[in-house]
């Protein structure tokens, strides 16, 4: 195994571990804003039903939390088998373009999210790994 198949494994085996935590808190969320029925909460001005926000917000980070499971589990399968990283390396490239695409439109609005860019250069990282790992096929 050479040492960009041991790092994909590593960020891979990462990358799962972090879907998995998503994931639970995502049911967390879904399962405890049922305790915050007849509970409001402001958003930008209108009051919403802070049980519906909650199993909305838990509901998209439940299925990111999948996501992320899946690209873990396929980055997985591309470091043991050089020739089955394609996947991965598709899903990299439009992880990457859509990370770009966000982060752009954010500076643009006026903000900064700095988890967004950790997100991209971790996927950008993937992308690069992914593409040495292609090259031993």
């Amino acid at each position: 195994m050479s040492g960009s198949q041991k790092a994909l494994k590593v960020v891979s085996v990462l990358l799962i571990i972090y879907a998995v935590v998503m994931t639970a808190f995502g049911i967390f969320l879904v399962a405890g804003g049922s305790f915050l029925a007849g509970e409001t909460i402001d958003v930008n001005g209108t009051a919403e039903a802070a049980n519906v926000m909650a199993a909305a917000l838990g509901g998209g980070t439940i299925v990111g939390g999948i996501v992320d499971l899946v690209i873990g589990l396929l980055g997985l399968r591309g470091a043991k088998n050089p020739r089955k990283v394609g996947p991965f390396f598709v899903l990299c490239i439009i992880g990457l373009v859509l990370g770009l695409v966000g982060l752009g439109m954010s500076l643009a609005q006026g903000t900064f999210d700095l988890w967004s860019l950790v997100s991209v250069v971790i996927v950008a990282v993937c992308l690069y790994l992914s593409a040495q790992v292609k090259k031993q096929a």
